[in-house]
């Protein structure tokens, strides 16, 4: 058996909370919430036992206690969450110590990211790693199963993946957006202050849920308000409009606050005036409300008057910053799976030490510096209409003899398939010191040198076709973007052939009444002259109007007079005209449908953005 230790961060909740509960969201389409993971940690520590009992240790609560069954742990409320998940995993003979830096009932999300690193510990213990969306859904289950009532999903993706994103809540699945606005940033410009009140987020959002499932139209218009709110807050971040940010935070709490009685106090309400008459852009309440957090988005001039402004109010600020970093693990076998990169903050200082971080690998010999970097890469044509981002992160070699970073020895790589670790294997030697000169001068042009080499190498291949006024879509096919040319040529070729249709109709027309006329002239002289009359002429009308309109071939019947056999002909001569107009349309639109162009790219280095890059040490990456 192995010692597991599982560190996760909690969550600072800007906007669209309540919304992440199963199905309201599926009643504001858009829906989203928005949050961001902070610097105070949930942890879970698992070791072996010599006998078969379960202890807990809860550091937050200075609780110790042995239990010999899961079933004396189920009778003691203190340690509920816990018994839910090592019945889960029928676990025995273990230690479990658990605590966290964020105030109990602070509205962080301090019992969530417990529960995640909680349940990624315990599964990593029995020998069956759970990670990623598997483990935010296990971990939803079994908080679930605890409470008795829904549990939302917002408060594990900051837990297990860090950063500042946004949860898309989407019919049949849940997407984050990893946001571009630096951390650096948004560490300046927020504050989260803490009333001294706890609360406890089930009995709001569980009044919020009962109510909107009931049909209440007024908790209806709120979560709309809130669902808009969130919409208007993840733009205006991603737009690097801190201002317009605050005042989507503002109107997110507006929103809130009317939603039911208790999610608004005196005391938060009195905070928020205060935040705001010294400077602040808004604030809301963190979690459902009733105590707990405040965050504010306030001007970084206005900070110090913000803080001194609300703490007359009672309570305390806490000091937290917005961190990059997830769920990380430390085990015999395992040192971290979620990583995710921090932006840098425009304008950083050039000086700012660079993480280092060492690659856990089997491979054999010394540790070579390698820079790890990711780019957001911004494709934009305005004649196209076209405006595309991708992320790019690379992995690249360091030349110190040359002072470079050779970006062309690199390689495209995916982040989260590594196993990283803030502490060196002692038994490896490093091929060059961190201080060494070429090291030094090599990560002092990466930044520049990283956006030179992917204004150069990037390109974005789309297609279009003039006739159609068509674009493809980022990442399509030539072939699937012709399909899609063709099928708007089928629709035209419908199109036209109705249209050619009605224009036939008017021609076989025309040579009925002429054929009438003839039978009918016929007739008369017929009449006079004392004769019978052979019959009508035009018999054979329906079944030739019937042919034109459907494609088949003429009727091969004999013609019973020379009138009727000079209208057929013509009959059949019109049909003839209708097939083969069709035919030249059909080829015509099918060749201007297989007229593609292909047009291609390039970013200009303006729109190239540099996430914070990391020096690596690895024996050998690939």
């Amino acid at each position: 058996m192995k010692n597991v230790s599982v560190r996760v961060p909690v969550r600072v909740d800007l906007a669209g909370g309540t919304l992440d509960l199963w199905p309201l969201y599926l009643f504001h389409p858009g829906a989203r919430t928005v949050n961001v993971a902070v610097s105070l940690w949930a942890e879970c520590a698992v070791s072996p036992r010599t006998d078969a009992a379960i202890e807990v240790l809860l550091g937050d609560e200075e609780y110790a206690r042995t239990f010999e069954s899961i079933g004396d742990m189920a009778e003691d409320p203190r340690v509920a969450l816990v018994a839910r998940a090592v019945e889960h995993f029928h676990a025995k003979g273990i230690r479990i110590a658990i605590r966290t830096d964020a105030p109990r009932g602070s509205g962080l999300g301090g019992s969530s990211a417990l529960a995640v690193a909680l349940v990624r510990a315990l599964s990593e213990f029995a020998g069956a790693p759970i990670d990623g969306e598997e483990l935010i859904a296990l971990v939803r289950d079994l908080e679930t199963r605890l409470l008795r009532i829904p549990a939302g999903i917002q408060d594990y993706y900051p837990a297990v993946y860090g950063g500042l994103g946004a949860l898309h809540l989407d019919p049949g699945r849940t997407a984050r957006h990893p946001m571009r606005f630096p951390l650096g940033e948004l560490a300046e410009i927020m504050i989260v202050h803490y009333t001294g009140v706890s609360h406890f987020s089930g009995t709001n959002n569980w009044e919020i849920y009962k109510r909107h499932i009931d049909g209440d139209a007024e908790v209806a218009r709120g979560l709309e308000r809130i669902a808009q709110a969130a919409i208007a807050l993840e733009r205006a971040l991603d737009a690097f409009d801190p201002e317009a940010a605050g005042a989507a935070l503002s109107q997110e709490w507006k929103a809130r606050r009317t939603l039911i009685d208790g999610v608004a106090t005196p005391q938060i309400d009195k905070a928020i005036r205060a935040a705001t008459k010294a400077g602040a852009w808004g604030g809301k309440v963190c979690g459902a409300g009733g105590g707990g957090c405040i965050v504010f988005l306030a001007p970084k001039e206005s900070r110090a008057a913000v803080i001194e402004a609300i703490a007359k109010t009672g309570g305390r600020t806490l000091e937290l910053a917005p961190v990059s970093t997830g769920l990380m693990i430390d085990s015999p076998d395992v040192v971290q799976r979620s990583f995710v990169f921090s932006r840098r903050a425009r304008g950083a200082d050039d000086g700012e030490q660079l993480q280092q971080l060492y690659l856990v690998t089997d491979h054999e010999g010394p540790y070579k510096p390698f820079l790890l970097v990711e780019g957001l890469v911004t494709f934009e044509d305005g004649a196209l209409s076209i405006h595309h981002e991708v992320e790019r992160a690379r992995i690249a070699p360091i030349d110190t003899s040359r002072e470079r970073v050779d970006w062309s020895a690199g390689r495209v790589i995916d982040t989260s398939r590594l196993t990283l670790t803030a502490d060196p294997d002692a038994t490896r030697e490093m091929v060059v010191s961190p201080e060494d000169e070429g090291l030094v001068a090599a990560l002092a042009d990466a930044e520049t040198s990283f956006r030179e080499f992917l204004a150069e190498t990037e390109r974005l291949i789309v297609f279009e076709n003039h006739a159609f006024e068509l674009v493809s879509e980022p990442g399509e096919s030539r072939e699937a973007f012709v399909a899609r040319c063709l099928d708007r040529a089928n629709e035209q070729t419908e199109n036209l052939a109705d249209r050619l249709e009605s224009t036939f109709r008017r021609r076989i027309d025309q040579i009925r009444e002429r054929a009438e006329k003839d039978i009918r002239e016929r007739e008369e002289r017929d009449d006079a002259a004392g004769m019978d009359s052979p019959g009508d002429a035009g018999i054979g009308w329906g079944q030739e109007l019937y042919n034109i309109t459907t494609g088949k071939g003429a009727s091969p019947r004999e013609a019973d007079s020379p009138e009727e056999a000079d209208f057929m002909a013509k009959i059949a001569l019109v049909q003839k005209q209708w097939e083969r107009e069709l035919d030249d349309a059909r080829s015509d639109l099918e060749a201007q449908a297989r007229a593609v162009e292909e047009i291609s790219i390039t970013p200009a280095l303006k729109s190239i953005e540099i996430a914070r890059a990391m020096l690596l040490w690895a024996p050998r990456v690939w």
